[in-house]
C-alpha cells in the first residue's frame, strides 16, 4: 500500500450535496510525481445519504468515512477522528462545500516540503461570505461543471476575494513576521503537520458550537513552533449555503471568551473584543509585537494587557505588590502546550478483546490507569458477543442473538466511559461470536488495517494465544501477533488469560481450537497493582448487564457465573504474560517499546 503524501480531512453533517462538490474537486487534483493522497470524511452524525455519497467515490478516491453519533455540534471531535486515522505526514482540512483548485493539494505539500520546520499552511478562499450576503450572485456566476474557469474568472475580475485580503494588505503576506498569524488559520482550507497536530492535542473538543476551534488549534501550533505560510495557489471556492451571521457571531462570542480564559495571555484576551485584523496593530501599539503601527489602526485604544501584573496606583513602574519586581509575561504567555513532552512520550495503547466484557475482566484497571496518566487507548472487539445467552444458557430468544449484538455494543461503549474513555474509543469488528475461526482471512485484513492506522502503538494487550482455551480468544491473539510481525511493528505485547480450564468448568461451555506452535519462548508473569482504579473497573464490569445480571425472565443464573464475578470484584491486581522471544519473532522484550504506566509496580517470575 502506497503511503499517502497528505490526508484530506472533510468534516460533514447532513450536507451530502455540498460534500459532492468537495469530493468532485478532490477527484480533479493534480499532484507531483508519484504523490497520492487519501480522504477522510469525518461524519458528525449525518442522517441523510452521506454514507452512500461517500461510497460512490471509492472507485475514484482513496476515501474512508468515520461516523460519530449525532450528539450536537461536535466538529472539533469529528476533525480529531481524521487526525487520529490519518496515514500521511500532512493533514489538509477542507470543509464540506469547499471546492479546491486542481493544484491546491500540490501547493499545500510544496509549502511543507520547503523546510524541515513543522508548517501550518493558510489557503486562499474565494467567495466566503460571513452572512451569505452574495450567495445568490455567487451561485449564478459559479460554473460547477468547470470550477477551474470560475477560479480564473473571479481572480481576474477581483470578484469575491478572500475576506482576509485586508489583513494581508495591511501587514504583508510574510506570516512568519507576525505575532499572531494563527488568527488567519481557518480550517475551511488549511493544513499542518500531522505529527504536530497530534503532539499539541488536536482540536479542543470543548468547543460545541460554531467558531474559534480552529483559531485555538492554530494558537497551539504557533506556540509549539510551527511556521505559518500563506499559499494563494492553495486556492478554494466556498460554495454558498444558508447561514446566519448573527447566530454565528453569538456562538463565536462565547467561544472567544472561553479561548481567552483558557490561555489568559494578552493576545488571547484581545480576541474577545477586537476584530482579528486589528489585533496585530494593537500589539504593536503596546510594544508587544515588532513593527510599526499601520495607518489603518483605529484611534480608540482599549486595555489589552489583562494578564500583566496589576499594580497599585502608588507603586512605581516595574514593581509589584510590596515593592517586589514585577515581570510582564510574554505576549503569548509561558504556555506552549504544558504537556507537550508528556504527550509526545505518552503510551499509545491497543486492547484487543475477543468479546465485549473481556476487556474489563482482563484489563479494566490497566485501561483506567493508562487513561488517567494521559495515554491514548483504543479497545478493539473481535466478535459481536451475540451468542452468550444461546451458547452458555441455551436461551435463543428475548433477546435473540441479533438483538443481543446491539445491546452488547452499547454496553461496551458504556463500559469504556466508566473506565475514563470516550465511548468512541471502542472499535467493533463484529465477527460472529463463537465462530471467528470461520472468518479468519477477513478478520486478519481488519486487524492489519487497525494496526496500520495505529503504527505508533507502544502497548498491545491480547488474549494469550496458547494459555487461553477459548477459540475466539486464541485466534484473536494469534492473528494480532501475526499481523504485528507482517507490518514490522514492535510494541510491547502483554498477554492476558480469561478463559482457562476453571473458567470452562464454571461457565459450562467449551469452544476450543488447537493452539499454534509459538516455538521456544521464555515468558514471565507480571502483576500490576490496580487498587486505585478498582472502582472504575467494577463500574465498567457492571455496565455489561447482559452478562452479570439475570437479564431475562426465566434466567436462573447470569452468563458470567457468580464465583467468576466474585474473583473479578475481589482482584486488586491484573496479570499479563510478557515474552522474551527468539530473534526475529514478535512479542516485545520485557522492557518493551515505550514505558509502563508511571504508577505501575510489577513483579514477575520466569516459567
Amino acid at each position: 500500500m502506497t503511503t499517502p503524501a497528505c490526508t484530506v480531512v472533510v468534516p460533514t453533517y447532513n450536507r451530502s450535496a455540498l460534500l459532492r462538490h468537495t469530493l468532485d474537486s478532490l477527484c480533479r487534483q493534480r499532484l507531483d510525481g508519484s504523490d497520492v493522497f487519501e480522504v477522510i470524511v469525518a461524519d458528525d452524525g449525518s442522517s441523510d445519504d452521506t454514507a452512500q455519497v461517500v461510497a460512490g467515490y471509492r472507485d475514484r478516491l482513496d476515501v474512508r468515512r468515520f461516523f460519530q453519533e449525532d450528539e450536537g455540534y461536535r466538529v472539533a471531535k469529528a476533525r480529531n477522528l481524521g487526525i487520529e486515522h490519518a496515514r500521511a505526514d500532512v493533514c489538509v482540512f477542507v470543509d464540506s462545500g469547499v471546492i479546491l483548485h486542481s493544484g491546491a493539494l500540490a501547493a499545500h505539500l510544496a509549502a511543507h516540503r520547503e523546510t524541515s520546520v513543522p508548517t501550518a499552511v493558510v489557503g486562499y478562499v474565494l467567495c466566503f461570505n460571513e452572512g451569505n450576503e452574495d450567495g445568490e450572485e455567487i451561485t449564478a456566476a459559479l460554473d460547477l461543471a468547470d470550477p477551474e474557469a470560475s477560479f480564473t474568472e473571479f481572480t481576474a475580475q477581483g470578484r469575491w476575494p478572500d475576506i482576509r485580503d485586508d489583513y494581508y494588505e495591511r501587514y504583508g503576506e510574510d506570516l512568519t513576521a507576525l505575532t499572531a498569524p494563527w488568527l488567519m488559520w481557518w480550517t475551511c482550507d488549511a493544513s499542518a503537520s500531522t505529527g504536530l497536530l497530534r503532539e499539541v492535542g488536536g482540536f479542543d473538543e470543548a468547543y460545541r458550537s460554531w467558531g474559534a476551534e480552529d483559531v485555538d488549534l492554530g494558537y497551539r501550533l504557533h506556540t509549539a513552533g510551527a511556521r505559518f505560510v500563506l499559499r494563494r495557489d492553495a486556492a478554494a471556492i466556498h460554495v454558498p449555503h444558508p447561514k446566519s451571521y448573527e447566530d454565528n457571531m453569538r456562538s463565536a462570542a462565547g467561544n472567544y471568551a472561553y479561548f481567552a480564559a483558557k490561555y489568559g495571555t494578552p493576545v488571547a484576551r484581545l480576541v474577545v473584543d477586537h476584530h482579528f485584523h486589528e489585533i496585530e496593530d494593537i500589539l504593536r501599539s503596546r510594544g508587544l509585537a515588532d513593527g510599526e503601527v499601520t495607518d489603518r489602526f483605529g484611534t480608540e485604544r482599549r486595555p489589552i494587557d489583562l494578564n500583566d501584573t496589576v499594580r497599585e496606583a502608588s507603586e512605581p513602574a516595574g514593581t509589584g505588590p510590596g515593592g517586589d519586581l514585577a515581570m510582564t509575561p510574554p505576549v503569548l504567555g509561558v504556555w506552549t502546550w504544558k504537556d507537550r513532552e508528556a504527550r509526545r512520550k505518552a503510551p499509545r495503547v491497543l486492547v484487543f478483546s475477543p468479546h465485549p466484557d473481556d476487556e474489563v475482566i482482563a484489563c479494566g484497571g490497566t485501561i483506567a490507569r493508562f487513561v488517567a496518566e494521559g495515554a491514548r487507548v483504543r479497545v478493539v472487539f473481535a466478535t459481536d458477543g451475540s451468542m452468550s445467552h444461546s451458547a452458555v444458557l441455551g436461551i435463543h430468544t428475548e433477546p435473540t442473538p441479533a438483538e443481543l449484538r446491539g445491546i452488547r455494543r452499547e454496553e461496551a461503549r458504556s463500559a469504556a466511559v466508566a473506565m475514563g474513555l470516550d465511548k468512541d474509543a471502542a472499535l467493533f469488528l463484529d465477527y460472529p461470536d463463537t465462530a471467528l475461526a470461520d472468518h479468519l482471512p477477513a478478520f486478519r485484513e481488519d486487524v492489519l488495517e487497525v494496526l496500520r492506522e495505529n503504527r505508533g502503538v507502544t502497548h498491545v494487550y491480547i488474549p494469550h494465544e496458547v494459555r487461553e482455551l477459548n477459540a475466539d480468544h486464541r485466534l484473536t491473539g494469534e492473528t494480532v501477533v501475526s499481523c504485528l510481525a507482517e507490518l514490522g511493528l514492535t510494541p510491547q505485547v502483554l498477554r492476558y488469560v480469561v478463559w482457562d480450564e476453571r473458567t470452562e468448568e464454571e461457565f459450562g461451555f467449551v469452544n476450543r481450537n488447537p493452539a499454534a506452535d509459538r516455538g521456544a519462548v521464555t515468558e514471565r508473569l507480571v502483576s500490576f497493582d490496580i487498587s486505585a482504579y478498582a472502582e472504575r473497573k467494577h463500574a465498567a464490569f457492571r455496565e455489561h448487564r447482559t452478562q452479570v445480571e439475570l437479564y431475562v425472565s426465566g434466567q436462573t443464573r447470569p452468563v458470567v457465573p457468580l464465583p467468576f464475578q466474585e474473583r473479578v470484584f475481589a482482584a486488586r491486581t491484573e496479570e499479563f504474560w510478557i515474552s522474551e522471544p527468539a530473534a526475529g519473532s514478535v512479542g516485545g522484550p520485557a522492557t518493551g517499546t515505550g514505558t509502563e504506566p508511571a504508577t505501575a509496580s510489577a513483579t514477575g517470575v520466569k516459567e
